[in-house]
């Protein structure tokens, strides 16, 4: 008998002679196979139909990519109880939810056979990185964490990026944002293998009011609302109300005064912009900040600070001379272990354009 993947729960009688096998999600790399060699899809197409289907090949290999985000935005309007998502409840205990459609199975080990048989080694991900950025309001910061760690141990390193962002935004939206800072050390005159010079110290963010406010382009979209934020004493953590906003994904208000740029990536490089820095510093670094803005990359973990490296050479050393540039990490455990805060009502302005392939920040590391 063959079934849906968890559709079926064997009876204790019926385990004498029968056992579930788990015929689990595809991984990227398989997916790819099959687009490639039996629907000759071009590498462009796929990293598209991928962003919206993750794992499920019925998704993946639907007529066009607009089916399959149809298909997402189906199955997200049908979910009641978005705890679900991620529970490792059989479908058959989560009544006529949608969670199957978007909630997706692995085994943890897919070259060990046992792992398909007993159901300690699965786990429920929603791997889609568009449903995991419509439904990024409702999930608990619990549930984005389990998320995150699955792809970064998947080394989906696209879902990843776009989780980590999240995190970030909701960590700091509740007052729970602790940041380590170190002084970025470029290496650049450094000989291999020697290690770059970091001494990691806590920065203090002010406490408040998040806001998601303003959409990229020019700079006199999203200006307004910038001064408005800076000027306004209770609201300290802003960002944009769009996914493609230029080099940035952030900014807070430091306790000691003036304000952090964030740009928050899970990559070992990333593109610094002198130029939108100097754009920022017109808002942030006239007369009437008495301390200048600094920058912050915030990456995974200590050891990934300790990695990272800002693009291109040039940029960097025209941003540092504009700002102090830092590196930072925040520890996992207090994230995983993160009571579910209130997110301080994010007030949402204008109404954010829809999240597409298209329109997404950048391409992140796949």
């Amino acid at each position: 008998m063959l079934a849906t993947s968890q559709q079926v729960n064997l009876k204790s009688q019926e385990r004498v002679d029968a056992y579930c096998c788990l015929l689990s999600c595809w991984a990227k790399k398989d997916l790819w196979l099959v687009g490639n060699l039996v629907y000759q899809y071009a590498t462009k197409d796929m990293e598209e139909r991928f962003y919206y289907s993750g794992g499920s090949v019925r998704e993946f290999t639907l007529a066009t990519s607009e089916d399959i985000r149809s298909a997402i935005d189906d199955a997200i309007s049908g979910v009641d109880d978005i705890s679900n998502l991620l529970s490792n409840n059989s479908s058959v205990l989560t009544g006529t939810s949608q969670a199957d459609r978007l909630r997706h199975t692995f085994v943890k080990d897919a070259d060990d056979t046992n792992h398909f048989i007993a159901r300690r080694y699965w786990e429920q991900v929603i791997d889609s990185e568009y449903a995991v950025l419509t439904l990024s309001i409702r999930l608990r910061s619990d549930a984005l964490f389990r998320i995150y760690a699955w792809a970064r141990s998947a080394k989906h390193g696209s879902l990843a990026g776009s989780v980590f962002e999240v995190y970030v935004h909701s960590l700091a939206a509740d007052n729970m944002l602790r940041l380590h800072i170190s002084e970025y050390d470029p290496p650049t005159y450094r000989k291999p293998n020697e290690p770059r010079g970091y001494e990691f110290k806590p920065v203090l963010l002010k406490t408040g009011t998040a806001v998601q406010w303003g959409t990229s382009g020019e700079s006199s979209e999203y200006k307004p609302y910038l001064e408005e934020w800076r000027d306004n004493n209770n609201l300290t953590y802003w960002f944009p109300a769009c996914d493609n906003f230029p080099n940035i994904d952030s900014i807070v208000k430091l306790e000691s005064g003036g304000v952090a740029y964030l740009q928050v990536t899970v990559a070992e490089k990333h593109k610094i912009s002198s130029t939108h820095m100097n754009e920022m510093n017109a808002i942030f670094g006239g007369a009437n900040m008495t301390i200048p803005p600094i920058y912050i990359a915030i990456c995974p973990d200590r050891n990934s600070c300790q990695k990272f490296v800002l693009n291109s050479r040039a940029e960097a050393v025209l941003a540092r001379r504009m700002c102090p540039v830092f590196v930072g990490y925040f520890e996992e455990y207090q994230l995983a272990s993160a009571a579910d805060g209130p997110k301080n009502n994010i007030s949402v302005k204008p109404v954010p354009p829809e999240h597409t392939y298209s329109r997404r920040k950048r391409q992140r590391a796949s």
